[in-house]
């Protein structure tokens, strides 16, 4: 991403975080919530997924890019760049909004 990719991204109109939360139906005080409002940088991201067609929620796709800033995303890629199991991802967090921790892992 260029930099001047990074201003356009700063001048689009992200949705608010109580848009995401709604059309998410992320129930308020879960580790969802949490992570949702963590992973607001939506400069990580390239203009024209705003309007994508991958039904990954920009939060999500946010959370998995600053956790593998290694990856190279090349436009143009149908996918994005990101996982197609992330769709999958985020329908379980959905429907497991507290997000247990496997047994044995720090909370």
């Amino acid at each position: 991403m260029t930099d001047s990719d990074n201003g356009n991204a700063a001048k689009l109109n992200w949705p608010t975080l109580d848009v995401q939360m709604r059309e998410a139906g992320v129930r308020p005080g879960t580790k969802l919530e949490a992570l949702v409002k963590r992973n607001q940088d939506f400069s990580l991201l390239r203009p024209e997924e705003l309007h994508d067609r991958l039904r990954i929620p920009l939060w999500l796709r946010v959370h998995f890019r600053k956790n593998h800033p290694d990856l190279v995303f090349i436009p143009g890629d149908p996918t994005g760049g990101y996982p197609l199991a992330l769709r999958d991802l985020y329908n379980w967090m959905i429907e497991n909004q507290d997000l247990p921790q496997p047994a044995g892992e720090e909370k």
